[in-house]
């Protein structure tokens, strides 16, 4: 079957976590669990800070994540990489 590439617009990515992500589930489906490095957490917390939270650090190597409507929420870093997953999966 044929299929015109030049038939639909190409996604616009906005944030460098979008181009991330990818590589981030290969590498856990390949070790079978997950786990993030600083640079991940990294993009998450830049898209997270893009689509309108306030990520602060917290103890215990762990995020605070303030929405804008004011509610807060303390969590792993690998917590918050799910996060901005959620958040980017329901952008779409």
């Amino acid at each position: 079957m044929e299929h015109d590439l030049t038939e639909k617009r190409a996604h616009l990515v906005g944030s460098r976590f979008e181009l991330a992500i990818g590589r981030m589930m290969d590498a856990w489906l390949v070790a079978g669990r997950i786990s993030v490095t600083a640079g991940d957490v990294k993009l998450a917390r830049e898209f997270l800070e893009q689509t309108g939270s306030k990520v602060e650090d917290a103890p215990a190597a762990r995020v605070r994540v303030v929405e804008d409507d004011g509610r807060t929420e303390e969590m792993t870093r690998e917590a918050a990489v799910m996060t901005a997953l959620r958040r980017l999966a329901t952008r779409r």
